[in-house]
Parts: structure tokens; sequence; C-alpha cells
């Protein structure tokens, strides 16, 4: 038996207060290896709406503290309506679970737009990776996002396996003033994410790759608090709202083969993370003939999975049954490589 299904037969994970552990006879127990573990979780809630977490020693240019308070953080079942019916929710199944598992980088494969199965990681590597439940191909799948199908039809979690989430930002910029910041998210699933990590003996440091889906119904951003002066009628509301319909985002960070993302920490402590040029040179420093620029640029621009941000229709002041604002219609970065990226910390 695949060591992996031997520990989710084994042990099923169940948040957020109750396990429960089926005994395994000796047998079951030696086709057991430590390869790794794979779990799914069911009956996740999280309502934090009467609480606040309060973000200080954020300043301003005059030196002043900007605190940020934090409120209406939920998460929870579909149908939600913005937090106010809290129900439940069960991530992942026993046949589409969350996986934590080592693998060799020839085994391991990544969805192409095209739906196609890659391979993206370099040979005789072993890979830390945390994946997601998987996105499938065939006639297997789900909707990603329900009644629209151009985000695609092979996912693996159910209408009743995605998340319903908010939170609401707090920000004090100036005495006696406070802007809002308060976020909705209907129907969000993230089929397909990853974190790959392993160490890269000719650089001498920790590399990997991600890919980070987000697939939503809904995302609605509003900048001010329901019920409250200015922000108590539906049209009010409305007014003061961003809505994001049918969105998702495929990022691709990295192509381990011949692009791998970088973690590095500066001397002063900041963190780093980097995207090489695939072609320029080899991972000791040496330079590369044309034939090997070329081959890797071949594979690269054919393989390496590709960064993807579409809004399905974007409106800004008005919703379906209230009047104003504007419909700015469908929204799409669609198709990007990165050739080269470089991000770094900073001291606020």
């Amino acid at each position: 038996m695949n060591p992996i299904l031997s520990m989710l037969l084994g042990t099923l994970f169940v948040l957020p207060a109750q396990a429960k552990m089926q005994e395994m006879d000796d047998q079951q127990l030696a086709g057991v290896n430590g390869q790794g573990i794979a779990f799914s979780l069911e009956g996740i809630l999280l309502d934090a709406s009467e609480s606040s977490i309060f973000i200080n020693d954020i300043t301003n240019a005059a030196g002043e503290n900007v605190p940020i308070s934090v409120h209406e953080f939920y998460f929870a079942s579909t149908g939600s309506n913005k937090g106010s019916d809290l129900q439940p929710v069960n991530l992942g199944r026993l046949g589409n679970p969350f996986k934590l598992q080592f693998g060799n980088g020839e085994d391991l494969r990544t969805l192409r737009d095209d739906g196609v199965f890659v391979q993206t990681t370099p040979d005789n590597v072993a890979i830390l990776e945390l994946t997601f439940p998987e996105r499938l191909t065939g006639a297997l799948g789900q909707p990603c996002i329900a009644g629209f199908a151009a985000a695609g039809t092979n996912c693996s979690s159910r209408l009743g396996e995605r998340l319903d989430a908010g939170i609401r930002f707090d920000f004090q910029v100036a005495a006696g003033r406070t802007d809002i910041l308060n976020l909705d998210i209907v129907e969000l699933i993230m089929d397909g994410s990853y974190l790959r990590l392993w160490g890269d003996e000719a650089r001498d440091q920790l590399v990997g790759e991600a890919r980070i889906n987000l697939f939503a119904k809904r995302i609605d951003l509003m900048s001010c608090i329901p019920g409250t002066a200015n922000c108590a009628s539906q049209q009010e509301q409305a007014d003061r709202t961003i809505s994001l319909s049918n969105t998702y985002a495929n990022v691709a960070l990295g192509y381990g083969k011949s692009q791998p993302l970088l973690f590095d920490v500066t001397s002063d402590g900041q963190f780093v993370i980097e995207l090489p040029n695939p072609v320029s040179r080899n991972a000791n420093g040496s330079a590369r003939s044309a034939a090997e620029r070329n081959a890797i640029a071949t594979d690269f621009y054919t393989n390496a999975p590709r960064t993807n941000v579409v809004i399905g229709n974007f409106r800004s002041g008005n919703r379906s049954s209230v009047t104003g604002g504007y419909n700015y219609g469908r929204n799409a970065i669609e198709g990007v490589s990165i050739n080269y990226l470089k991000a770094t910390s900073r001291d606020l």
C-alpha cells in the first residue's frame, strides 16, 4: 500500500477539538515508512467577531504611531452571508487530502494551464512538499468556481468544502480619524497549491518552488462599517464597495529545474527571495554555452507554469440590486512568465 494512503487510513485529524485514531496491526504498520502524512480537516470554524487584535509600532513619516486593529475575523462554510451565519466547514477529504511528504524530484508533477502534468523539479533531489487537495484531469473534477467554467472544472473540492472568510482592518492614520478596510470572500478554495523545498548544493542554500491557486466566487472590499453612520443602507454600503466576482489567480513562483525560488537572509536580518534568470549562468556561477541556453530556454517557456490573474466581473460602487457605480467588466493578466524577480524585506 502507498505509504501516504497508509497514514491517511490510519489517522484522521479532526479539528478543532476532536481526534479519532484507528488501530493498525503489524502488517499495516510495516507498510508505513515515514515518507509523509495526509490529512483532512473537519468541522473548522473560526469566529473572532467579538475580539480585536491591535498592531502597534508602525510609524508615519513624523514618527507617530499608526495603530492597526483587526476585527470581525472569521472563516466558515459557504453561505455565511458575510459572517452573519457561521457554520463549520470540512476542508479536504480522504480521497483528496492535504499532504506533507518527502518525494524525489523526478516523481513530482505540476499541472500546466493546458491540462498536462509536467515535471518541474530536478532529478535526484529529495524534496519536502506541502500540497493542498489536487486538481484533476478528465471528467472527474468539480467546477473551480460554481457557475463559471472559465476558471476550470478540474478542482477536487466540492462546493461544501469551500470557505467563506472575512476580516476588517481599522487604520488610525491621523488623530480623530479611522479608515476602514472590510474584506469578505465567498467560496474560496486553493486546490492545486503547493510549496516545495530542497537544498541546492551548488548554491549552498535553501531553494524551492511554489504554486498559489486562489478561486473565489466573490470578493468584496468595503471602506466602512455596516450599520454605522453613512454605512447603514444597502445603497450606502454599495457606494463604498468594490466587488470582484468569479475571480481566480494562479501564481507560479519558481521552476525548480532551471529557475528555483531562492531563499536568503542578509547580514542585517532581512529576508530575501529571488527568481534568477533561468538561462544566464549555472548554479555555481559559470557561464553556459549557447546550446545549453537554448535548451533551457525551450524547456522553460514550454513547461514552466505561468501566472494568471482573472477577474470575471469588476464593479465599483454598485450591486445588482442598487443603482450607481460602474461596471468595468472582465479584467485579466494571463500567461505571465517571470524572468527575474528579487524581493527584500525592509524595516518600517
